[in-house]
């Protein structure tokens, strides 16, 4: 057992197979039915026998090398019909199960791009998947994950999968258009696993907690396919039972001592506003060693927050993990590594309008500081670099510039797509496969720091603003501004550009609402940390703002839709709604230009009143 190298396997199955044959009894995963203690267990060789089913199954219709679309929800059948698709030498594309008309949008998008052989969902989705699949893809055979019988597991048929054939295809989570494909590879895989086993430092004794969604790069490789990497167990909860009650994810860590658990940004935002000190009775998170966060931009004063709050229950600041990765690179880039903690440093703000990054003093911090949260580093060889976004030249240390990663995670292009792959992906100089990110960042002593997006960068008056920047300054205003809703954009109207600010408020805060005092403290706040005035100010409700499936907001559709109500509200006034604008409309709460009210809500109109 001590000689397994699971990363010299020749596919990632390969790695169940051992864990399966070596300690069959050994626990995988368990699943919390309800997201307290209703559970279901996984050993190794049930999960082993329940894949090879599947794989049996899709064998007797559908070709090595198919794509094979996974709509199922969080659970045993998910993981099982994964692990059958690779068993069976098939691509698997996991994608969210058929529920909103968004969803149906993304899906129908899907299939057109990877056109399956054959979809697995469960029975309550059959029919919803049938017609998508009618439209798209006619021919693609449609199973209920429940309906398959767990003795066909004799009738598999070996394959040979090497490591250069296609694992899965992560779609992207589509913030500027229609989704994309990134074709992971088994060898990608094992290396991005590999990366993940020694940035984390997990072991065979190790124990993941995870919340996460499966059908994303996070939720899929980091929360669920380390456990058959390593040969560690995995404890799962759905998103819903985490969102609805945010203690059930610390009393999860808690409960099964759990070494390593995380999420993006949000998650710990959430937990320090919305758990109550009456709920945190028994909890003991001594165990936790990594506490990763990544997949969004890292706040200082969350980590700070959540290290105050919960310290009191044994979290370590040292368990802080901030991380930087993407689906064009399997999933981690970069990381501070296990049980470092959090290298925050503050860097004259001003001078990184002009992509320079200059640390200043904690003395000069209050004045001219930005604090910034480091990524981390990569492994030897393979750290990220940074190019100039126009010329394509290496910036040294120290220079704003797009973030491209290197090295073996990453990612053989997009399914399809050779155009689009060959704009982002390429060789670097010493021919290890490149990806440029479209994110902005600089290096500073073998750290990355991420400081924004290139595309969503907003120039004024020759001065570079960072959406985020902007976005945390409005979030800091008001306890009832929802953390993860917010966006930061700018739109040309005809007399220049102008910067707009929507923001997303808890309902129940309309009650009390002195909505004068929170738009005045919103104009104050972009003046005095950035220098922007007459901001276009938009209130909404919780949930308005357009989202990717991962629960990202999506500046660009928020600057199309908005920035099409905003002109429409200056140009015909209050009240008087353009065509196409009702369903963005009546999620207002108010919106002003320059101090003057374009549109009030009636519940806000009575609350101010």
């Amino acid at each position: 057992m001590h000689d397994f190298r699971p990363h010299d396997s020749a596919n990632f199955a390969d790695c169940l197979a051992h864990h399966a044959l070596h300690t069959p009894d050994a626990l995988a995963y368990r699943f919390l039915l309800d997201g307290n203690d209703n559970e279901a267990l996984l050993d190794y060789a049930g999960l082993e026998q329940r894949a090879r089913a599947v794989a049996a199954t899709l064998q007797q219709d559908c070709a090595q090398g198919s794509r094979v679309l996974l709509l199922l929800a969080p659970g045993f059948d998910y993981i099982a019909s994964f692990f059958g698709c690779l068993k069976a030498g098939m691509v698997a594309v996991p994608a969210y199960p058929p529920s909103t008309s968004k969803i149906l949008d993304r899906l129908d998008a899907i299939i057109r791009d990877c056109r399956p052989a054959a979809a697995i969902t469960s029975g309550e989705h059959l029919e919803a998947v049938r017609q998508r699949l009618q439209h798209a893809a006619p021919g693609a055979r449609l199973l209920a994950a429940e309906a398959i019988a767990p003795g066909s597991a004799g009738d598999w048929k070996p394959v040979t999968v090497v490591r250069e054939d296609l694992a899965f295809l992560q779609y992207t989570s589509g913030s500027t258009g229609d989704p994309k494909g990134v074709m992971i590879s088994h060898a990608n895989l094992l290396h991005n696993s590999a990366t993940i086993q020694r940035h984390f430092d997990n072991r065979r004794d190790s124990h993941v907690v995870s919340w996460l969604p499966p059908y994303h790069d996070m939720g899929l490789i980091g929360g669920i396919l380390q456990s058959a990497f390593v040969g560690c167990a995995t404890t799962l909860l759905t998103p819903i039972h985490f969102l609805q009650r945010p203690v059930r994810w610390l009393r999860a860590v808690s409960r099964y001592q759990a070494t390593a658990s995380g999420g993006p940004n949000f998650a710990f935002e959430l937990c320090v506003r919305k758990i109550k000190d009456s709920e945190l009775e028994g909890i003991d998170l001594s165990s936790w060693e990594v506490a990763f966060n990544g997949a969004e931009n890292v706040r200082a004063a969350t980590l700070e927050a959540f290290q105050q709050r919960f310290a009191a229950l044994g979290f370590r600041r040292s368990a802080s993990f901030p991380c930087y990765g993407l689906a064009e690179g399997t999933l981690l880039a970069t990381s501070s590594g296990a049980r470092r903690g959090a290298v925050v440093r503050d860097f004259d703000a001003r001078l990184l309008e002009d992509n320079l990054a200059a640390p200043v003093a904690p003395s000069a911090a209050s004045q001219v500081g930005r604090a910034l949260v480091s990524s981390g580093h990569g492994l030897p060889g393979e750290e990220p670099c940074i190019v100039d976004p126009l010329s394509d030249d290496l910036l040294p240390q120290g220079r704003v510039g797009e973030i491209c990663i290197r090295g073996a995670s990453v990612a053989g292009g997009y399914w399809g797509r050779p155009e689009a792959s060959a704009q982002v992906f390429g060789k670097d100089d010493h021919g290890r496969p490149l990806f440029r990110s479209g994110d902005l960042g600089f290096m500073l002593d073998g750290e990355l720091y991420v400081t924004g997006r290139c595309k969503d960068l907003i120039i004024l008056n020759g001065v570079n603003h960072h959406p985020g920047d902007i976005e945390a300054s409005v979030c800091r205003e008001q306890s009832c501004f929802r953390p993860d809703g917010s966006a930061a954009f700018a739109i040309e109207l005809d007399d220049g550009e102008r910067v707009v600010v929507a923001q997303e408020m808890e309902r129940r805060a309309l009650r009390d609402l002195d909505l004068g005092e929170v738009l005045a403290g919103i104009r104050a706040s972009l003046w005095q940390q950035h220098r922007l005035s007459q901001p276009l100010i938009v209130l909404l409700q919780g949930g308005s703002l357009p989202r990717t499936s991962s629960g990202k907001v999506k500046r660009q559709e928020c600057r199309r839709v908005l920035g099409a109500l905003l002109r429409n509200l200056l140009t015909t006034g209050p009240g008087e709604a353009g065509e196409g604008e009702t369903i963005a409309r009546n999620r207002v709460i108010a919106a002003e230009s320059a101090g003057q009210l374009l549109e009030l809500a009636a519940e806000a109109e009575s609350a101010a009143s």
